[in-house]
């Protein structure tokens, strides 16, 4: 059995040589994270197994079930790409999704259908920009209050100078990957086009918080239409 991941092909032409030994036969079994996923041509893979789908697909980002349909469509085409029939297993907990059923049956347009439907009526891009404010710090109650000030300063502002902004608010909430490198991370998302306006607001705003001597241990950031959501 031959595994692929970051730690097993950390060596210089690791992967090369893992692809080119399974080519050749010397294994009958690849497993690997999604390294494996995209970009491989072996004729003779015959059978090919997803673990844990639901793990992309029930995250906090819109992009979620994008990305979830994208990985899919991926893994079921590595199988059967030469002179035999192939075979796609996924295992999950949640067999009645409708992206799962769509990514199984590679039906690209069924996916965008449903999607971009999805995503109007939850108010996503494409339809609005997505800007969020990322609040970083080694202390997560004060992490916390910090993005929920913030949240007070937004208000305010909006209501006082930015009234004709459409903006739309979701309140702060710890970030997907909540710790890293001993800092606690939180996020508030605006939903709003992205106008000079509201790059002129937001600016004001993370100035106005970064004057705040109680929050100096506390980072404030804006990320507009991030490829990931924090």
């Amino acid at each position: 059995m031959l595994r692929v991941d970051t730690d097993s092909v950390a060596a210089k032409y690791s992967l090369e040589k893992k692809l080119d030994q399974f080519a050749r036969g010397e294994y009958d079994v690849m497993v690997g994270t999604q390294m494996v996923a995209k970009g491989l041509d072996f004729e003779n893979v015959t059978l090919v197994g997803v673990l844990s789908a639901d793990q992309a697909l029930f995250s906090d980002d819109f992009r979620s079930n994008e990305r979830t349909f994208d990985l899919l469509t991926q893994v079921v085409g590595r199988a059967g790409r030469g002179k035999y029939p192939g075979r796609a297993i996924i295992q999950t907990y949640a067999p009645e999704n409708p992206v799962l059923h769509l990514a199984a049956q590679q039906d690209y347009f069924g996916f965008y259908r449903q999607e971009i439907l999805f995503r109007q009526a939850m108010l996503y891009p494409p339809f609005v920009d997505i800007l969020v404010i990322g609040f970083v710090g080694e202390k997560e109650p004060l992490v916390k209050q910090g993005a929920n000030v913030f949240l007070h300063l937004l208000g305010s502002l909006a209501q006082q100078e930015y009234s004709g902004l459409p903006l739309r608010v979701l309140q702060p909430s710890p970030a997907a990957v909540a710790r890293v490198s001993g800092k606690y991370r939180y996020k508030l998302l605006i939903k709003c086009r992205n106008s000079p306006r509201l790059r002129e607001m937001v600016s004001r705003l993370l100035l106005q918080f970064a004057s705040l001597r109680e929050f100096q241990q506390v980072t404030a950031y804006a990320d507009p239409n991030p490829y990931r959501i924090l």
